[in-house]
């Protein structure tokens, strides 16, 4: 939002530094067409400027009144105004020019060379196998100039095979033995719900974040590092909703509705029509659902922590601002404290556990509970392992762990720590 509204630029002012952002169209105007490929003509050649021709089929969930997401001017490189940009925005603004400039640019082009290789045992009547081997090696950039979403990736280096001749003969140096097995789906992210949210036509690019914000804030999600996971009222929710609202939570009718919505937009049907249509069925189902669905109570979850007033133990409650504890005695007893999660590691400065917390802008930390006559604080989560260099304490970082002594450097994998 910030960088379509406008970023103070040195030497240039208040500049809007992107078109548009809420839309999933891929048009693209013919000026900001013209204006790229002059761009990359007098950068990179006339041999970098992709196909005009080139056209995508025409998908009537795609919502057209404006461009694609791009820069406003392909000539302000992302690295010319880094220093007038936050980290995120620099990082955002990086990304929408690197994809804009790659999809007026040519596809790369690559030389590929495969071989078969036929395996048999030294023995009558022993089965055959085929084998294949396959490399390739880069002969034009093309786009890849200048983005390349695998350029961190590491590749086999299987150049052996561009030594082969048909029919040479091969001496096998060893055989690896390998089994594997079907992995359950893996939960869901905030970026792959909205992937399949996508793919199953619900929604629109203004209303993903919100619809996640709003299932995180009712608590029918809860939001561990990445993953996103179902609670006990979700479920109970869930359950109620497909009971007795079946055809409203079905992801067909949401993406028939949408349809509708958009021919609505464009003047091609009467939204009084499909109101008529839709209303009366909706209306009976709310009142049999007001009359034959109970209300349902999710318990309280009992801690361990006992209430300072009356002793009873105190039970987690959810606020505007998130969980914390509070007296079960209510109304005759109000304490109320903090609700502070333990992560099961020890303070490095007293011994005592780490809890994590959150700043009033909601970012995660993680202090002592023991606190404030304990001062310790770190941004990323520590580890239970400590430093086998230097003995200090360690946090996670991605997919590795590493010291917190930046002084010290040492990085190891996670699988390795777990």
């Amino acid at each position: 939002q910030q960088l379509y509204e406008g970023v103070d630029i040195k030497g240039s002012g208040t500049v809007g530094l992107i078109s548009y952002l809420r839309t999933d169209s891929t048009r693209i105007s013919a000026e900001a067409d013209s204006a790229a490929r002059q761009y990359l003509a007098e950068r990179f050649g006339e041999q970098y400027l992709g196909h005009t021709s080139q056209k995508k089929k025409d998908d009537r969930k795609i919502q057209d009144a404006h461009e694609a997401i791009r820069p406003t001017d392909i000539t302000r490189v992302p690295e010319n105004i880094k220093e007038s940009l936050s980290r995120d925005q620099f990082r955002l603004y990086q990304l929408i020019w690197k994809r804009f400039t790659a999809s007026r640019m040519a596809p790369a082009v690559y030389e590929t060379a495969t071989a078969k290789i036929a395996a048999k045992k030294d023995a009558p009547g022993a089965k055959e196998y085929e084998f294949t081997a396959s490399t390739s090696k880069l002969v034009f950039n093309g786009f890849l100039a200048v983005y390349n979403p695998g350029e961190d990736e590491k590749t086999e280096n299987v150049q052996a095979v561009r030594g082969m001749e048909p029919g040479s003969g091969l001496a096998l140096c060893e055989l690896k033995p390998q089994q594997h097995f079907t992995q359950p789906p893996a939960h869901y992210t905030e970026a792959s719900l909205v992937k399949t949210m996508e793919e199953l036509g619900i929604g629109r690019p203004s209303t993903y974040a919100p619809t996640i914000t709003t299932i995180l804030a009712r608590h029918y999600v809860a939001k561990e590092e990445k993953n996103l996971y179902m609670t006990e009222l979700g479920e109970v929710v869930n359950q109620m909703m497909k009971s007795s609202f079946p055809s409203i939570v079905d992801v067909h009718f949401t993406a028939t509705m949408e349809e509708l919505l958009d021919q609505v937009g464009e003047g091609d049907v009467d939204w009084k029509t499909i109101v008529r249509n839709f209303y009366p069925d909706l209306d009976a189902a709310v009142q049999v659902a007001e009359e034959e669905v109970q209300k349902v109570k999710i318990e309280d979850e009992v801690t361990d922590v006992l209430c300072e007033n009356c002793g009873r133990n105190m039970v987690i409650k959810y606020g505007p601002h998130g969980r914390f504890l509070a007296c079960p005695g209510f109304p005759e007893c109000r304490n109320t404290k903090p609700y502070l999660e333990k992560i099961g590691v020890a303070c490095p400065k007293c011994g005592k556990d780490l809890v994590m917390k959150k700043t009033r802008k909601g970012r995660k930390y993680y202090g002592c509970e023991n606190n404030p006559d304990c001062d310790f604080m770190s941004w990323q989560k520590p580890v239970e392992k400590r430093c086998p260099n230097c003995g200090g304490y360690m946090v996670v970082k991605g997919n590795k762990i590493a010291c917190a002594d930046a002084a010290c450097g040492y990085v190891e994998s996670r699988k390795k720590e777990e």
